[in-house]
């Protein structure tokens, strides 16, 4: 009995002094919102922007959309982007959506991404960084952003592109050849760190 007692005082007095130093340490609100509550804390965490050297190729097949899910465009062992949609659109168009992960913590957290999430005056900004080309039987043209996320999710953005320009004419021929081989340059890197060193 006295046992059942004294864990209850513990319980009573001890959790809300774990949820209040979870509070206070930011633990929770990173629980929540990931990478996101660190980008938004100006006055704890410093910015970071670094491009990437490189081209980095994917080859979507056009005649079996679901099949490119989960392709991987760029993976160093701690960022990776991958294809997490292929679709047409309204437009008649194909898109590829690229679905951006990295890592977060206390500390701080790193994302590479097509996207430069920047601080402005007055709050945020965010847009299309890289550089995106296809290739189709053997000609290579420019690809053109259709859609760029904030840091939606707890680990990272999204952001998609048309495969077809608007600004030429690229003539599909799917039954001959259903690849198309996508190729993006100047990927940045983020990196987001406390500026207390903690």
């Amino acid at each position: 009995m006295k046992r059942k007692r004294l864990l209850l005082k513990v319980i009573i007095i001890g959790l809300p002094i774990t949820v209040f130093l979870l509070w206070i340490t930011g633990a929770i609100n990173l629980w929540f919102y990931g990478m996101g509550d660190i980008s938004d804390n100006v006055k704890f965490y410093s910015l970071e922007l670094k491009p990437i050297d490189g081209e980095y190729s994917v080859l979507i097949d056009l005649s079996d959309l679901e099949s490119n899910k989960g392709k991987i465009l760029y993976d160093d062992g701690e960022h990776q982007i991958y294809i997490s949609d292929v679709f047409i659109s309204n437009e008649e168009n194909y898109e590829v959506f690229f679905r951006s992960r990295g890592k977060y913590n206390l500390h701080g957290a790193t994302l590479v991404s097509g996207i430069a999430h920047k601080r402005v005056q007055g709050g945020f900004a965010f847009g299309l960084f890289a550089t995106a080309k296809a290739t189709y039987r053997g000609d290579t043209f420019k690809l053109y952003a259709s859609g760029t996320s904030g840091l939606n999710f707890k680990d990272g953005d999204s952001f998609g592109l048309y495969l077809i320009p608007h600004d030429r004419e690229v003539t599909l021929n799917i039954a001959e050849d259903p690849i198309i081989e996508i190729t993006l340059s100047n990927l940045i890197m983020h990196k987001w760190a406390s500026k207390y060193g903690i």
